[in-house]
This record gives C-alpha cells, structure tokens and sequence, in this order.
C-alpha cells in the first residue's frame, strides 16, 4: 500500500548516519508580523551540500541552521523559492528569490529588504555568515534557470578564486595546479582564469575515471590521474589550489611541489576523507582556508557592490552558457528521489557530466 505524501514535509537525515533518513510531516505555522512563508521550487544537488552535512557538527554548525528532531538534521541547500504568504508590507506573494534553505517544501523567514532582496533576520541563523542567509530577487525562469540552481552557489568560489590567480599572475606565477580537476569550482576557476588571458599554465589532478572528462573540456594544459602525481611537471612558481580536501593528497602535492609553489589555497572538501583543518607538516607556502563568503564580501565592499556584482553576473552568464555542451541535468521529484540523488553525491558515484537538479 501506498503512503500518502503530506502536502508539507521536511526530509531529515540521521546526523551520525547520513545513509538514513526520513520523510516527517510539517505542520503550517500561524506567521508574525514581518514574516514571510516561502514555498521552495527547486534546488541543485552538489558536493556543497555534502560538506554541510558532513561537517554540521564543525566550528560551522550547519545543522543548526535547520534543526530537525533529536538525532537528525535538515540538510541545507541553495535554490529558488516563491513566496507563498506574506506579512511583510514590501514582500509579495508570487514573488521569487534565490537562497540558502533546507531540504522542505517550505521555509519560513522574516525578511529585512536588501538592495538585491532581503536578508533573513531569524536569529537562529545569525551564527552564519550574512553571506548564507541573504536571499536575491529572481526574474522567472529562463533557458539557464536549472543551470543556475546548480552553479549559482558554487560559482562565487570560482570568481573570486580567479580574482586571487589574477593577483598571483601579476606577482610572477607561471602556472596553477588544480585538484578535483572535475569539480564545478575548479571548471570554472579555470575557464575565468583563461578568459582573463592570465597567463597561467593549468594542471589538473582527478581521479582516473574522470581523466577523459577533464581532458575532454580543453582547458587543462595537463591532466592527469592522482596516482600519477609523480609523473606531473608544473612551471614554477605555481599556484596549489586544493579541493579535495583529503590530507593525503594536500601532503602528496605539497611534497611533490613544494620547491616551486609560492601559495597553496585550500577550498574545497570533494572528496569523502575530507578534514577540515590544514594536515600537519603540509610542505611550502603556509595554507590559506579561503571561505568565499568572506571573501566575495570583503571584494564587494572595497569595490563597490553595484561594480563587484555586475562583473560577477556577466561571467557567471558566460559560464552557465559554457556549461550545455559539457553539463547534463537530469531532474527528480520529491523526497525519496532527493534522498537517492544526495546519496550518490555523499558516496561520489554522481559522474561529473551530470547534476541533478530536484523538485519537492
């Protein structure tokens, strides 16, 4: 026999084990002054999500974001909502907006209206960076509309990635050894980086079944697999940019190349064994954490929003469009279709070619 799904859900995963979760019934909560109830359309699924969930429990306590029942929690993610309720005199139902919500068909905020949207004044939340509970006006959907529910949260990290290879070019690096070569992050870091006419040799490290992939999109100088660091040659002085977040592989580059690099930035935690802290005796330049959400901030601030994010749209247009002839988006619905999708994410089965992007 056939459950019926409730019309309002949350889907929660156990915090200890995220192979388990379960659909709970949400109830319609009566609103306050000033607050807004949202309707959640659609989200993309990436390794972003999976280091919310992996790390919930870190220094950033991401599952407090959501809280679920005892034991469990709501994972976060990044898409496109629409207003469904409003006591807010300046929101208005129907309107749409892009931002930081949990695994739910619903998401209650208490808006605080932004040049660009509003920022979301529920406390809770504050422990984040503003940067998280910010949330954007959107026009209706387009042509690029799935692909921006995938590549929109992620792509800042590119930008401003680039941004800190434009300075290093400027400073003399010759080259930039990238791993998770395959990862929407380094993708676009890599193709902003060419579109600058930088300058910078790209090495790109992946795992051998995705080294056709990598090679395959022609913007790699170098590709190879990880168990062929040894046979790899980077032009000095170069930049390391780790996504992994494996220790493993930060010491192996950092052994490998130490002589040559003169910054190693640490960005992302792709793989399943990531740590968050720098591994200890990480050989060559001191490790740098980048945390975009300060970092695109901090470039807003000193440039000038309206400059900063007008600069960022136009390259964030010009990678969407580059993605249709290398990015396949397949979509699902509802919470037992989520849960596959973000299992496969968690255990890194999802072939970089292809993102899902899920309705409720």
């Amino acid at each position: 026999m056939t459950v019926p799904q409730p019309d309002r859900w949350d889907l929660v995963f156990k915090r200890d084990d995220l192979t388990v979760s379960e659909l709970r019934e949400a109830s319609s909560p009566r609103l306050a002054d000033g607050e807004v109830s949202l309707v959640v359309e659609k989200f993309g699924l990436t390794t972003n999500n999976a280091t919310y969930a992996r790390f919930g429990d870190s220094d950033i306590p991401f599952w407090n974001a959501f809280p679920g029942p005892e034991g469990y929690g709501r994972v976060p993610v990044w898409g496109f909502a629409r207003v469904e309720e409003s006591r807010h005199p300046e929101i208005n139902v129907g309107d749409r907006y892009f931002g930081y919500m949990p695994m739910s068909t619903h998401h209650v905020v208490a808006p605080q209206v932004t040049p660009r949207g509003f920022a979301d004044a529920t406390p809770q939340r504050h422990f984040l960076h503003p940067w998280y509970w910010h949330f954007e006006r959107a026009g209706e959907p387009d042509a690029l509309d799935d692909r921006r529910a995938l590549v929109h949260p992620v792509y800042p990290a590119a930008y401003t990635l680039a941004d800190m290879l434009q300075r290093q070019a400027a400073n003399g690096a010759r080259s930039v050894l990238v791993t998770s070569a395959s990862s929407k992050v380094a993708i676009g870091m890599v193709e902003e980086a060419a579109a600058r006419n930088l300058g910078l040799r790209a090495i790109g490290i992946t795992s051998s079944r995705n080294v056709a992939f990598v090679e395959s999109l022609g913007l790699y100088d170098t590709v190879a697999a990880y168990e062929d660091l040894a046979t790899v040659e980077v032009t000095a002085p170069a930049v390391f940019v780790d996504g992994t977040g494996e220790a493993a592989w930060r010491l192996a580059v950092a052994d490998r190349f130490a002589d040559d690099l003169v910054n190693t930035t640490l960005i992302g935690f792709t793989h399943p064994g990531a740590a968050v802290p720098p591994p200890p005796g990480l050989r060559g330049p001191a490790a740098e954490v980048f945390f975009t959400p300060a970092v695109e901030w901090q470039t807003a601030e000193e440039e000038g929003p309206e400059n900063y994010y007008a600069r960022y749209a136009r390259s964030e247009r010009r990678f969407l469009e580059s993605t249709t002839s290398w990015l396949t988006i397949e979509q699902a619905q509802g919470p037992e279709a989520i849960a596959d999708v973000f299992g496969d994410v968690l255990a890194g089965k999802q072939p970089p070619d292809v993102s899902y992007v899920l309705r409720p």
